[in-house]
This record gives structure tokens, C-alpha cells and sequence, in this order.
């Protein structure tokens, strides 16, 4: 059996549903000057591509947070909102360094880990700082000794 008749079908289809009256009546399309759609598209396959690779180097940074999380953070981080323009968008992500966020999130988040192991098992924990610290240079162990030392400041708070 052919796939013709159905595949005529499914274009007649698409011919008549990508007028752009047509689609705007149904809702699928917002109103816009046509001459400028492939200018639009650019800029918003931009802005995508770019929202996507801070929202995935967020996700990785801290997997439990949530995408609207993730996404929230980012809008402000770059000042965006959904009425932003795609270019606009796109600008600002191209020009926008997360990096100093992102580190703040691995480590908010190896916290969160490191306190629930200790709630878990306090020796293994101590054990494993104990070997953590024998690995640790001269420098990073006095400093690490004046952290524990300053008795004002409880990690995670």
C-alpha cells in the first residue's frame, strides 16, 4: 500500500495551515510582519540555543533545583522577562558570564550532600575528612583548620 494519497494529504494540509491568516485565526501564530520572520526565527533559535546551554550548566551545578528554578535564576541574572524581545535575549545570554553562579551552586549543593551523609553516618564523614584533609596542601589545611576554628560560623546557614 502507498504512503502517497496520505502523504498528499498531510501536504494539502500544511499548505493550507501555514497561511499566515490562517494561522494567526488559529492561534498558532502571534501577529507579526512577515518580511521580518526569518530575522525573528534567527534571533529566537539564538536566544534558545544560548538559554539552553546556561540552563543545562545550572542543572549540572545543582541537579536538584527544580527548571522553573533554574530558569528564574537565569532571567535574572541576564534581566530578562517573556516579553523580552529574541534578539534582546540573545544579546544579553551571548554576553552574560554564569560562571561565578555556577560555582556558587556547586558548592551550595556539595554542602546540602555533605550534611546529609553527615546526618547519615557522622564516622564515615569524619573518616572520610580525616582522609580528605591528609590530602589537602600545607596552605589549604591551615586554612581549613581556621574555618573549623571559627566557632560564629555554622556551614549550610
Amino acid at each position: 500500500m502507498s504512503d502517497l494519497p496520505f502523504l498528499h494529504f498531510t501536504a494539502l494540509t500544511c499548505k493550507i495551515s501555514s497561511r499566515t491568516g490562517r494561522m494567526e485565526a488559529k492561534g498558532c501564530a502571534k501577529p507579526a510582519v512577515w518580511k521580518d520572520a526569518r530575522r525573528h526565527f534567527y534571533w529566537a533559535v539564538r536566544a534558545r540555543v544560548a538559554k539552553s546551554a546556561f540552563l543545562g550548566a545550572l542543572a549540572e551545578a545543582s541537579p536538584e533545583s527544580t527548571h522553573e528554578y533554574r530558569l528564574s535564576l537565569l532571567n535574572n541574572l541576564a534581566y530578562i522577562d517573556s516579553t523580552s524581545e529574541p534578539r534582546e535575549v540573545a544579546e544579553k545570554l551571548e554576553k552574560l558570564d554564569v560562571s561565578a553562579t555556577v560555582m556558587q551552586l556547586r558548592a551550595d549543593n556539595l554542602i546540602r550532600r555533605l550534611i546529609d551523609l553527615t546526618n547519615e553516618d557522622r564516622k564515615a564523614t569524619l573518616s572520610g575528612l580525616e582522609r580528605l584533609a591528609d590530602n589537602l596542601s600545607l596552605e589549604d589545611r591551615t586554612a581549613l583548620i581556621g574555618v573549623l576554628q571559627n566557632a560564629g560560623r555554622s556551614p549550610g546557614m
